[in-house]
């Protein structure tokens, strides 16, 4: 090897060197890895001109692609119940959990590639099913529209497996929609699922603590009330199919929190898992400092970590 590649070698082993040292430095001062600071810093708060220009923005989103570059580890098949777009993919064996996940977005986002990067990953590592609708979203529809299918859906798949395999997982405001419906299913005396997980759920439309937003790289408060009311429709903002924080938690199945110190939602989890502890349910807060809104499902050491929680958690 000539002297002069040897030399480059060695300066490009000096550079690497250089920036693991950084990065590890950054972690013991920050108290979170590299990645996930990169990440909580890569965000782009929606403001209100943004959500002027999107308000009443009817472009039809009854039908999405899964990504090319995500791969599932058996057959995703798709179906349709009233209308609305189902993916299913069915467990390894009999023994398998089947995880209903309902994505977050505020209601008027689809589903992001973490969103499917996640389960895709829970369905190799763990051998669960899983079942993702696409629900009707903002701004052609409300809950009114979406609540109905979704409980069509949750009757159709407790007919085909039982109540106690089902896992009902969702993050931000698909996780506030996993706890309405929870609630809507204890109401209607329907048979309750296995389990609740709930990622950053946004449980309170017209809350959030301002105390948190200088922290919070990614939510806004003030533009998430008005779509959280646009959402609500005809209904009161406060009502528990739309903030399932002021709704009755007693009879709700075991129920897993995830939530990050530094996102506007994280008082209002607090004092939902409280409420739910209070009713006497099985309810479990997992808390992760510094980390952001949707930490588990970002690309970092304290999303792998939570992603595996979850993994533990569909396999009890």
């Amino acid at each position: 090897m000539k002297k002069r590649t040897r030399n480059v070698l060695r300066k490009l082993a000096y550079i690497i060197a250089a920036i693991i040292v950084l990065g590890v430095a950054v972690w013991l001062i920050d108290g979170r890895s590299p990645q996930a600071i990169i990440i909580s810093h890569s965000f782009s708060q929606s403001s209100l001109e943004d959500y002027e220009q999107q308000r009443g923005d009817m472009t039809d989103q009854s039908t999405v692609e899964i990504p090319g570059d995500v791969k599932f580890p058996r057959e995703m098949r798709q179906y349709r119940v009233g209308g609305m777009q189902v993916f299913h993919m069915e467990p390894q064996d009999a023994s398998k959990p089947i995880v209903l996940y309902i994505h977050g977005g505020a209601y008027y986002h689809n589903f992001s590639s973490r969103h499917w990067a996640a389960m895709a990953e829970w369905a190799r590592t763990t051998g669960c099913g899983i079942v993702a609708p696409n629900y009707p979203l903002l701004y052609c529809y409300t809950a009114k529209d979406a609540h109905p299918l979704m409980m069509q859906l949750y009757q159709q798949l407790i007919q085909q497996y039982s109540a106690g395999r089902i896992i009902v997982m969702g993050d931000s405001a698909g996780g506030g929609f996993t706890l309405a419906l929870a609630q809507e299913m204890r109401g209607d005396s329907i048979e309750q699922p296995k389990r609740l997980v709930l990622i950053s759920p946004w449980v309170d439309v017209l809350g959030g603590d301002d105390a948190l937003q200088e922290k919070d790289t990614f939510l806004n408060a003030e533009v998430l009330r008005k779509v959280g009311t646009d959402w609500a429709g005809t209904l009161n903002p406060r009502d528990p199919m739309i903030s399932p924080l002021y709704g009755d938690m007693q009879g709700l199945p075991p129920t897993d929190l995830f939530t990050g110190t530094w996102e506007i939602f994280y008082t209002d989890i607090v004092n939902t898992c409280n409420k739910m502890k209070a009713a006497g349910v099985d309810a479990q807060l997992h808390v992760a400092e510094k980390m952001g809104h949707v930490y588990p499902l970002w690309p970092c050491p304290e999303g792998d970590k939570a992603r595996r929680e979850i993994a533990d958690i569909i396999l009890q």
